[in-house]
């Protein structure tokens, strides 16, 4: 028996759950944004990356955003899993957004209020053709 008490495992999933159904055109300019800006910043401390999930409250795996693109300035370049607030010590500095007709009010109502609480300085976004 033991008497210290143990902490539970918090899981961050690296998926929401849900089916990355974008079309050709949706992940091309994802695509897109994602080379163009890892060519802008080569070679500096900034990380790039593309629909990867962001958490933003400890604790709280429910608690995350998935932009379609974003960059973080002074941070260490590199592959991630997840993009974990607290640890890396802050968050994006930009955001990218390719809006289509489902996913456009997601886009422009809900995303730009947690993106503007977790301190996201700059908001881009695409709107693709009907």
């Amino acid at each position: 028996m033991t008497l210290v008490p143990t902490i539970p495992r918090i899981e961050y999933p690296e998926t929401d759950g849900k089916p990355m159904g974008e079309t050709d055109v949706h992940r091309n300019w994802m695509i897109r944004i994602f080379d163009l800006l890892s060519q802008r910043y080569r070679d500096q401390r900034v990380y790039v990356s593309c629909n990867l999930m962001i958490y933003y409250q400890e604790g709280a795996p429910h608690r995350s955003i998935s932009p379609d693109g974003f960059v973080v300035l002074d941070a260490d370049p590199g592959e991630r899993r997840v993009f974990k607030i607290w640890e890396e010590g802050k968050g994006p500095d930009v955001v990218f957004e390719v809006t289509s007709k489902s996913t456009q009010r997601r886009d422009t109502l809900t995303k730009p209020r947690i993106y503007a609480k977790i301190g996201v300085k700059e908001e881009w976004h695409c709107r693709l053709p009907a």
